[in-house]
């Protein structure tokens, strides 16, 4: 087997699949991330300073568009990626046939224009029951046809090294052998059924990294503060990893939050929402929120993981999202950090631009052990 593995980044964001995948190693063995598609200027502009060795094309994923870079780059060994799904309902017999599932219909053509050894799909934890569960079978049944052997399961991303309680959704094919995942306590399909199971994984029996462990390094902000100056010295090894390579602090910028909102916050303690009744009872009438969504106006607990960061971690209203001791919501630096990105990773574009970029990334810690174990299974 050659020393690198050559990948194709499909759909790929800034690079977070990527970024996990190249920082795996098994015997000598590790991926070469060779080139990228996305549609997104921002997106394609963060990926060519991160990876500037491969070939990235800012188009649509098509037949046109693979021919075209399978031209420039050659023969390619794993494709990876997370093709966008709307997942509605259908009447037709196969969701695959459904116009609004075609990203999915053309991740599932380049995998069999290319034959790749392997290949590695990510989505929302959804994803196998759009749909009634129609659009996961056909996914299946079509790789099956074109010759892999399948894992799939939803990964708690707390379990691998990332501050952040976060599930995703994972399908994963090779032409030859696939080793079981190597924990215990994945939701696996029937393979009669094609349906997960019920359990959900769990991060109980594991060290976690908490928030606090992910960004006690960096100095405190009020709303619309920014700091390019770390607060300490790295206090753990995260912090240590998260550090090499930057010499200086970045994207550590408070949003400017109405004074109101400020305000309200005050009368937050770790874990509490705005939203319930228990602890709005003590928030000035003035001040209390009259809508929002299940997590919204909620303070982070700092000595666990994160929550889920979402395309929205800035914006109290939206997500839960304020920071455990400032009031504020968080910065795109500390979003980065909970989504396991180092601090030298670029991101290009205007502050939201970066934000869609950070909240809608595969966090690299996990998708570096999904790598190792790829690399197991192909050796």
């Amino acid at each position: 087997m050659p020393t690198h593995l050559r990948v194709l980044d499909l759909f790929s964001g800034c690079g977070g699949f990527s970024a996990g995948v190249s920082a795996s190693r098994h015997h000598g063995v590790s991926f070469t991330v060779t080139a990228a598609i996305d549609s997104w200027e921002p997106a394609c502009a963060s990926f060519r300073v991160n990876f500037p060795l491969a070939t990235v094309d800012q188009a649509p994923v098509t037949k046109k568009v693979l021919f075209r870079t399978f031209e420039k780059v050659g023969d390619i060994d794993v494709i990876i990626g997370g093709p966008p799904c709307q997942g509605f309902s259908t009447s037709g017999k196969r969701a695959l046939d459904d116009p609004r599932n075609r990203l999915v219909r053309e991740y599932l053509s380049a995998i069999e224009l290319i034959h790749p050894r392997a290949f590695i799909m990510e989505n929302v934890q959804g994803f196998t029951s759009f749909q009634s569960g129609l659009l996961f079978r056909d996914v299946c049944r079509k790789a099956e046809e074109l010759g892999y052997n399948l894992w799939s399961g939803i990964l708690l991303a707390s379990r691998y090294g990332v501050p952040q309680r976060r599930r995703r959704f994972f399908l994963v094919g090779t032409k030859g052998k696939l080793d079981p995942f190597p924990i215990d306590r994945t939701l696996f399909p029937s393979e009669s059924q094609r349906q997960l199971s019920v359990r959900e994984q769990s991060d109980a029996d594991v060290d976690l990294i908490t928030f606090d462990d992910a960004t006690s390094d960096l100095p405190r902000l009020a709303a619309g503060e920014s700091s390019t100056h770390y607060r300490s010295a790295p206090t753990n090894s995260f912090q240590h990893w998260a550090r090499k390579g930057s010499a200086s602090l970045s994207e550590h910028q408070a949003p400017n939050h109405r004074e109101s909102l400020t305000e309200l916050m005050k009368f937050l303690k770790q874990g509490e929402s705005a939203l319930s009744p228990r602890v709005s009872q003590r928030i000035p009438r003035h001040l209390r929120p009259t809508s929002g969504f299940a997590n919204s106006y909620r303070r982070i607990q700092g000595g666990q993981p994160a929550p889920t960061i979402t395309r929205n971690f800035t914006t109290p209203s939206s997500a839960n999202c304020i920071h455990p001791r400032q009031h504020r919501s968080l910065t795109l630096r500390e979003g980065a950090r909970c989504q396991s990105f180092r601090d030298s990773f670029t991101f290009v574009g205007t502050f939201s631009d970066k934000r869609l970029l950070i909240g809608n990334a595969v966090p690299p810690h996990l998708a570096q052990q999904l790598g190792n174990w790829l690399l197991r299974s192909l050796a």
